[in-house]
């Protein structure tokens, strides 16, 4: 009789080993599988590998899967994308947080941490035309946070997280708001709310998570090549934002002339600021491509404020496809995991007597409430005017005017195109009422000009 909950470490372990190279079918083919049971027909593939490979019950136990091993089982995909590269297909979600007591916990006494702090991760090859039962699983890793090289950032992400329910803020938490522990929404929608200690305002039930973005960078570390990827912190024990302080105490308000001196970098390539910033950080590769920017989804920018106050620069995101909006809701967009989960990284040169000077550093996030709010409007809109084949209001002198949410119509985003031409199209739906059309310009989301520059009032 297996012991289920009951195994020690190295039976996990031996186990889990035992698992490679196998299907979920072929795990339950080991098991004698009655008709009546119906986990073996429907319900998650960690749910059935909890069940079969180790015996277990399914259950939603505030305690650790293995007792008295204290060692959490997960079983999470991964995938293939462009060129083979390994990708994490989901973040790693970990337990639901309990804003009436987890804020009384230390890090170290914390639910999250008794729950989590040992993870026995089974990774299997998600494909997309393959039935969940035929998948492979193909590695196995004991995570323990204890001798994780990021537990310093983790714990920095947990406390955060903490301190805005301590603040009576816990309705304004994003995923974005830190680096690889995330806060992500666990509920069918923005209605599952949960009462906070510190505020009358419902607050969005959330799950402690390891960010997509992380878990892409432990599958890339433990099973593809990642030979080739730069650190940025190495050789310190900062935290990523404790270093990215010292970068500023270290170039601002030196101007761009004096940096490039500084580097030895002598170009007019309307991506110097950009070869800079690598400097500043003394990388050789782009920023973007750098660990810790791919372990916390952080895109950086580089954003020049004119004498007048003027910011050239717009956000844009990829263009959507129109046949893939229209089969999404808004609680599971792209648009919205996009701005959940992503920080941006600005750096600032404001224009001075003539020169750019660095100004610093901002991290930014789309707060919670413009998300759920104008955002989820424009793209709620956006949504209908495909979906009814309302795209083209009118023409006028031979120039479409389109539905699409306009830059006045939304204080924070807009729709506009995105084609290298009017004949860089995309397949719509359904076809567009006025002129026929069964194919129409790329657009994408543009997060509003005047919007971004509320950011930086504070350098205008």
């Amino acid at each position: 009789m297996k012991k289920g909950r009951l195994y020690n470490r190295q039976e996990i372990e031996l186990i889990s080993k035992s698992a490679i190279g196998k299907s979920v079918n072929d795990i339950l083919n080991e098991e004698i599988v009655t008709v009546e049971d119906k986990d073996a027909n429907k319900g998650g593939l960690g749910q059935l590998i909890e069940k079969y490979l180790f015996g277990m019950d399914n259950n939603s136990d505030s305690e650790p899967d293995f007792m008295p091993a204290g060692i959490e089982l997960k079983v999470t995909p991964y995938k293939k994308i462009k060129g083979d590269k390994l990708s994490a297909k989901e973040r790693l979600v970990l337990n639901i947080i309990d804003y009436m007591t987890e804020y009384k916990n230390t890090f170290r006494s914390s639910h999250f941490w008794y729950k989590n702090n040992k993870i026995q991760l089974l990774w299997y090859l998600w494909e997309a035309n393959k039935d969940k039962k035929d998948l492979i699983i193909t590695h196995e890793k004991l995570l323990e946070l204890e001798k994780n090289e990021d537990l310093k950032q983790i714990e920095e992400d947990w406390n955060f997280i903490i301190n805005k329910i301590r603040e009576g803020k816990a309705h304004e938490i994003s995923e974005a708001d830190t680096m690889y522990l995330g806060a992500c929404s666990k509920g069918a929608n923005a209605l599952s709310t949960r009462e906070q200690p510190f505020s009358d305002i419902p607050a969005m039930q959330r799950a402690f998570c390891f960010k997509n973005s992380y878990m892409t960078q432990l599958v890339r570390k433990y099973i593809g090549d990642y030979s080739n990827v730069e650190k940025i912190l190495k050789g310190t024990n900062d935290t990523f934002n404790e270093f990215v302080l010292n970068i500023i105490a270290k170039y601002k308000g030196k101007s761009q002339n004096e940096l490039m001196k500084e580097f030895n970098i002598d170009t007019k390539a309307k991506n110097v600021n950009s070869m800079l910033i690598s400097r500043m950080f003394n990388v050789k590769s782009k920023l973007s491509e750098t660990e810790e920017f791919q372990k916390a989804k952080i895109i950086p920018k580089t954003i020049r404020i004119e004498e007048n106050g003027r910011i050239k620069e717009s956000i844009s995101f990829p263009y959507f496809k129109y046949t893939e909006i229209v089969n999404q809701d808004w609680e599971t967009s792209d648009l919205r995991e996009e701005l959940e989960t992503t920080k941006y990284m600005f750096f600032i040169f404001k224009m001075e007597n003539g020169e750019y000077i660095f100004k610093g550093i901002k991290l930014w996030n789309m707060p919670e409430i413009d998300i759920e709010t104008s955002v989820m409007e424009m793209w709620k809109k956006t949504y209908n005017t495909i979906k009814t084949g309302n795209i083209v209001k009118s023409i006028e002198n031979g120039i479409r005017k389109t539905n699409f949410v306009g830059m006045s119509e939304n204080n924070v985003c807009h729709v506009r195109p995105h084609g290298r031409n009017a004949s860089d199209v995309c397949k719509l739906p359904v076809a567009d009422k006025l002129t026929g059309a069964t194919e129409y310009t790329k657009h994408c989301f543009w997060i509003n000009n005047n919007y971004i520059r509320k950011i930086f009032n504070e350098y205008i």
